[in-house]
């Protein structure tokens, strides 16, 4: 694992600093974040894709320059902008695909799922001036937005403003019969936390699509964010596995095993070490 600072340059754009524990998640818009990730990952031209959507942008504000305050009568036309007309939509038939977290792929197809739809939708949210963060929810990524008299939560999936008992449901949904909607799972999450959980997503899709080699990428860019993420290392380990780096997933394995020794994993992975077969490794 290492903290120090990477550079690398995709084309003639400028060197970028890659993402790492010191990078300044405080003087960084939440978008500009998640493409310098996606820009690691897949070589995005970060410069193109903000001139394809400055020109997006620009569509919007036309569309909205009668409005001369942030209200709800604006933002549910900046929703029907969105959904409606320019067709941005959750897409149910392919939900866990790569190319439905990449902001990239999303931004060009106007199908994603609620992370990443939401992210460009946070960003068209400040443009138009309103005060919107975005909610790391059980159920699915959400949007808190601040009017005049009231708070409201917007589910980017499907475009729409969400109610507390269809919140309730959600979570349900995801936790159980039993569980309960609070108000601490309403809590804006800092971009930091956010961009961590885009990395996860899009990890996760990459695993799918069998692509070991890229999500071992981005597990190694959640750990440039936190070094010490003993599950991190646990998860990077059984990815290591199977690329058959044997040494490598035993390594990690262990490290996870020495700072929880107690975790019901433990079991699994001392049992994970016993059956590897070190003679048929890829040497590293």
């Amino acid at each position: 694992m290492t903290d120090t600072s990477i550079e690398i340059a995709h084309n003639s754009e400028p060197v970028v600093t890659l993402m790492n524990e010191q990078f300044d998640f405080d003087n960084c818009s939440l978008l500009t974040a998640v493409l310098t990730v996606e820009s690691e990952i897949s070589g995005l031209s970060i410069a193109k894709f903000e001139d394809s959507l400055r020109l997006q942008q620009l569509v919007v504000k036309s569309k909205l320059v009668t409005y001369s305050e942030s209200n709800k009568e604006k933002l549910l036309m900046l929703l029907d902008i969105l959904y409606k007309q320019q067709g941005f939509e959750g897409d149910w038939k392919a939900f866990f695909k790569v190319k439905n977290a990449l902001l990239s792929r999303v931004f060009a197809r106007r199908k994603g799922i609620p992370i990443s739809l939401g992210i460009l939708l946070l960003d068209f949210l400040s443009l138009c001036e309103f005060e919107a963060q975005g909610i790391c929810f059980p159920s699915g990524f959400l949007i808190r937005i601040s009017l005049e008299n009231e708070v409201v939560y917007l589910d980017p999936f499907i475009g729409e403003l969400v109610t507390w008992e269809q919140l309730e449901l959600k979570v349900r949904g995801q936790l159980g019969n039993h569980a309960k909607l609070t108000l601490d799972m309403l809590k804006p999450d800092t971009n930091e936390t956010i961009v961590k959980r885009f990395i996860n997503v899009l990890k996760a899709a990459y695993i799918q699509a069998e692509k070991i080699e890229i999500a071992l990428l981005c597990s190694d860019i959640l750990l440039r964010l936190d070094p010490e993420d003993a599950y991190e290392v646990r998860d990077r380990g059984f990815l290591f596995q199977q690329l058959d780096c044997l040494s490598l997933a035993r390594n990690d394995f262990e490290y996870f095993m020495k700072h929880h020794p107690k975790d019901p994993m433990v079991h699994i992975l001392q049992k994970q070490i016993q059956e590897m077969n070190f003679d048929s490794q890829v040497i590293h």
